[in-house]
């Protein structure tokens, strides 16, 4: 071999070593670099993992909240409807009673609301046909120390119940105005009675 093939192959061995050195630390640098990522994408697979079970967690209270939302507002709902639908039923109740028992109620309701003063009591055309005779006597003997009372003989166009007249002045004792005006006591009262 001459000189020139001996450096040659010295540069030659020379430039594999380098080359192999070289490419054992490019090999270490990706080894690197990939354990880095591997690492940096697991960081971020986490994240994301967790930001996706918070926002599913957040999620489901929200659908729990609303679900129990529409609960309760359904449960009022039928609870209300209970309510009226017995109310309703004790208004029919009323409105049916035997005559005997509806103008006891209308006496009670009439002793209750006459004023000091001369009055004329209006019932419906059915009513006033029914009307006992001694109505009128029965509640003026109650209220003689209040007022006076006079059943008139021309009906008025109610539904039931009765309209004290005082002059320009008129109290409304027709059912529906009853039931109306007490309503709200009546809601009260009856929850407690039908739900526990």
């Amino acid at each position: 071999m001459t000189g020139l093939d001996k450096i040659l192959s010295k540069i030659e061995q020379e430039s594999a070593q380098q080359a192999e050195a070289t490419l054992a630390a490019a090999n270490q640098k990706a080894q690197r670099l990939l354990a880095e990522a591997q690492t940096a994408a697991d960081e971020k697979a986490a994240a994301l993992v967790e930001k996706a079970q918070q926002e599913a967690k957040r999620k489901v209270g929200a659908a729990r909240a609303s679900a129990e939302t529409i609960t309760r507002t359904n449960y009022l709902s039928v609870r209300n409807a209970v309510v009226n639908d017995v109310i309703a039923a004790a208004y029919e109740a009323i409105e049916n009673m035997d005559d005997q028992a509806y103008f006891d109620l209308l006496f009670s309701l009439c002793v209750k609301n006459v004023e000091k003063s001369e009055c004329k009591l209006y019932l419906n055309k059915r009513d006033l046909a029914r009307c006992p005779a001694d109505f009128e006597d029965r509640i003026n003997q109650t209220v003689y120390e209040t007022g006076a009372v006079q059943v008139a003989k021309e009906p008025k166009d109610i539904e039931n119940g009765f309209v004290l007249v005082y002059g320009d002045m008129e109290v409304n004792c027709t059912l529906r105005a009853v039931f109306d005006e007490k309503m709200d006591t009546l809601k009260d009262r009856l929850n407690p009675l039908l739900f526990e």
